[in-house]
């Protein structure tokens, strides 16, 4: 399934920096294949048990807790997010509309980014925390933000990705349960879907398989954290645990919230790109070789990037971390389209194979 080419993928981006590790993984109905190269590692650990960052993909775990309030009936998608933030009214309204769990959870709030004058005051402050430019972003600061903060763009109207927005979802949601982020991730998704390799919190105990990640600099990278904003990327996992996930989004495996994850797939109308529609925080690309879609997301912290994708109606799910740092200029033209995330070639060319010798086996039949 990994194939000679897509050896030479790998091997070719992490030839572009120093340290530089890379794991690979790929399910289909036929199983699991894993392959990687992890640079200064115990030889003895499997790649497919080693912890990564996984950045925003933790997005795609938000939206999941999100469908399953909404398919048991506890909010709905369209309720306005004021009705349980009554002190954000003004940022969370404009013009006589409210933004809603829906605006959030596909990027078309209007709300910024990131508090970027908050971070940068922090940074500041915290030289030393350069690498973890969260860690001093507090659920006090995200509170004043919300209560500062006056909206004045039109909602619904454009798509424009927002950390800020879905760390407020994710909190909303935990908060309804009465529970921490991540004790509600933990609760109703990781223990039914039997993923214990998947957490937030960094412990001493799990740092012997913590994959080590350098900055431009050479650097070592501590484990990033979000304690305000965990919905929006502050998961960690393991290749295998990720491929259990995609298992359950494919339907490889049975699963206690099918009609949650098939909320999570319905188109939404939002084009975020060309040929990208919006799913509830999955991204789903309309590919030309193909006539099924990719749905994806991608993920980035100082120095891990995470690529977790799958095809449903070719049962085919591509997790692919690395830790291959990206030069300025070629992070910017990915920021705006103009070239592919990182591993995301990599992923494209396995997709496009599996499509090829799924309809071979269909023209022969």
């Amino acid at each position: 399934m990994i194939t000679e080419d897509t050896t030479q993928l790998m091997m070719k981006e992490i030839s572009k920096a120093k340290n530089a590790s890379i794991v690979v993984g790929v399910v289909t109905k036929d199983g699991r294949f894993i392959e990687g190269f992890v640079q200064n590692q115990m030889p003895k650990i499997n790649v497919g048990d080693l912890f990564f960052e996984i950045g925003s993909t933790t997005k795609t775990f938000t939206s999941l807790l999100l469908a399953k309030l909404v398919t048991e009936g506890k909010i709905s998608l369209d309720d306005p997010v004021s009705h349980y933030k009554p002190a954000y009214k003004n940022a969370l309204s404009y013009n006589g509309k409210e933004i809603t769990f829906r605006h959030l959870a596909t990027h078309t709030s209007r709300l910024p980014r990131e508090d970027m004058k908050t971070i940068r005051k922090n940074l500041k402050a915290n030289k030393q925390e350069k690498n973890n430019p969260y860690k001093s972003f507090t659920s006090d600061h995200l509170h004043q933000f919300y209560i500062d903060f006056d909206l004045k763009k039109e909602i619904g109207t454009k798509w424009g990705y927002s950390n800020i927005g879905i760390g407020l979802l994710g909190n909303i949601l935990a908060e309804l349960e009465k529970l921490s982020y991540e004790e509600a991730i933990q609760k109703y998704i990781l223990e039914p879907f039997q993923m214990k390799d998947t957490f937030i919190t960094v412990g001493n105990e799990r740092m012997d398989r913590y994959v080590k990640a350098y900055d431009k600099n050479g650097k070592p990278v501590p484990p990033i954290e979000l304690p305000a904003v965990d919905g929006a990327g502050a998961i960690k996992s393991t290749v295998n645990d990720l491929l259990t996930y995609l298992e359950y989004q494919i339907g490889l495996r049975n699963s206690p919230l099918t009609e949650s994850i098939a909320l999570t797939h319905e188109r939404q109308n939002v084009k975020a790109f060309k040929r990208f529609d919006m799913g509830l925080c999955w991204m789903i690309e309309d590919v030309k070789w193909s006539k099924y879609p990719i749905y994806h997301h991608g993920g980035t912290t100082i120095g891990f990037h995470t690529y977790c994708g799958f095809m449903k109606e070719r049962e085919i799910g591509i997790v692919i971390f690395s830790t291959v740092q990206i030069p300025l200029l070629r992070f910017l033209r990915m920021i705006v389209g103009l070239e592919d995330m990182v591993n995301t070639n990599i992923a494209n060319q396995l997709f496009e194979k599996h499509d090829i010798l799924e309809r071979l086996k269909h023209e022969k039949n």
